[in-house]
């Protein structure tokens, strides 16, 4: 008999996992880069770090001890502390790659803000927000039945989502929402995935806006493969036009 996938909101007390059938569960942490408010700011990114659930203790453990032996409480990606600790930066990027062979993967969006900006004028698009956020759930909702998200602090991502999500909705956007088990902001000193997302993140809006960051911090993007969708003039005209 085929396999068929299921939500875990199928399954209650009163529902037995059928023989034939097969659960995924992931977990995920994001965080973003850019403001899309900000006038100045020229691109909106947002990442994500994916993995099945038991891939996450180790790759905490690690990060953390880490953060212990170089005396640093927690990551939050910026010039001055990645120039500052550049050996701590690379065992970082030790531990994501261990965690890689375990099954953690990257997704991710970036949007042109500028061609948002201008596209506003012709014809209605949805928050910026909204559009990298929907990328990057609908991917996750591709690949399993089971998601559990958590984002930074104050995320416009976060914001975009987490209001259908509490009214049990399913926006055309994101037809299988309530497929999300768990949904949540959370602080990002406490969870290294979202220190590890910020990172990331980080690095992909100062190579999009500084081109003397390119080689300074390639070994970031070379050692963090990802699954991105880039949200430039033609794909906003194509997607929402």
């Amino acid at each position: 008999m085929p396999k068929r996938w299921i939500s875990i909101c199928e399954l209650s007390a009163y529902n037995s996992f059928l023989e034939g059938h097969q659960l995924i569960v992931l977990k995920s942490y994001f965080d973003g880069s850019g403001k899309s408010a900000d006038p100045q700011c020229r691109f909106l990114t947002l990442v994500g770090y994916v993995a099945p659930p038991a891939v996450w203790p180790p790759f905490e453990a690690k990060w953390r001890a880490i953060l212990k032996k170089y005396r640093v409480e927690y990551l939050h990606a910026n010039e001055e502390r990645l120039r500052g600790n550049p050996l701590l930066v690379a065992e970082q990027l030790e531990a994501i790659d261990a965690a890689r062979h375990g099954g953690m993967r990257t997704v991710g969006a970036i949007l042109d803000l500028e061609a948002h900006r201008t596209l506003s004028l012709e014809f209605a698009l949805p928050a910026s927000g909204r559009i990298c956020a929907e990328y990057c759930l609908n991917e996750l909702l591709r690949q399993a039945n089971s998601v559990c998200c958590f984002f930074d602090q104050g995320e416009e991502f976060y914001k975009e989502v987490n209001p259908y999500w509490e009214r049990k909705e399913a926006p055309d956007w994101c037809p299988h929402l309530q497929r999300v088990r768990e949904l949540a902001q959370v602080n990002q000193a406490k969870f290294p995935g979202i220190q590890a997302a910020d990172l990331f993140a980080w690095h992909v809006n100062r190579t999009l806006t500084r081109a003397d960051y390119d080689l300074e911090y390639a070994l970031i993007a070379a050692r963090a493969p990802a699954e991105f969708k880039a949200f430039d003039d033609e794909a906003l005209r194509a997607k929402h036009s």
